[in-house]
């Protein structure tokens, strides 16, 4: 199923790219260093990408990471919560992708919260057209990490189970606070 990918990442990837257009709309929900908007860019050359992130240095880290492969262009870089992507996003999209944590090599404490990440979510379904997908890779090893997740699952759960099909995948054989992973496909 995930060609013996290893990491979290990667799976969301592969999960995410089985359903990528040249043509679609795409959202980086966090933005960070700029490796899931990367992904996003490069499959969807005539398409649209929008990334988020309230740290400049998350979206400048992600700017340059784009420049270097010439995919600038073809991003909407936003500085603001992801809370607030439909003030941004207003048409269907094909994808969503959430990375939730902290900014790797920046200030570890400025985290996603669950306030904000639910409401993100929510939003995010909102404007997942049939066909869509959102995958989303929570970090539970740091402060605040455990209640994200709380935050995250509460809101899977009340999806439509005749709208939604939703998978949560974690790591058995690794340490406790290994990332968990969930899969969300929009069917009705």
């Amino acid at each position: 199923m995930f060609r013996q990918r290893r990491s979290a990442v990667a799976m969301a990837h592969e999960f995410i790219a089985a359903n990528l257009d040249e043509n679609g709309v795409a959202v980086d929900a966090t933005a960070g260093n700029g490796n899931d908007t990367l992904f996003l860019a490069q499959h969807l050359k005539k398409g649209k990408v929008f990334a988020f992130d309230i740290q400049e240095q998350a979206i400048n880290n992600t700017a340059e990471l784009l420049k270097e492969h010439g995919l600038i262009k073809t991003v909407n870089l936003i500085r603001d919560g992801h809370e607030n992507m439909d003030q941004y996003v207003n048409e269907p999209v094909d994808a969503v992708m959430f990375n939730l944590g902290y900014l790797p090599g920046g200030d570890h404490g400025i985290i996603t919260r669950p306030e904000s990440t639910a409401a993100a979510l929510d939003k995010a379904l909102q404007l997942l057209k049939v066909g869509g997908k959102i995958s989303i890779v929570v970090y539970t090893g740091h402060e605040g990490g455990l209640e994200e997740l709380n935050a995250v699952e509460k809101t899977l759960h009340k999806l439509d189970s005749h709208l939604f099909w939703v998978v949560g995948t974690r790591f058995i054989n690794r340490p406790a606070n290994a990332p968990v992973l969930f899969f969300i496909e929009r069917v009705g």
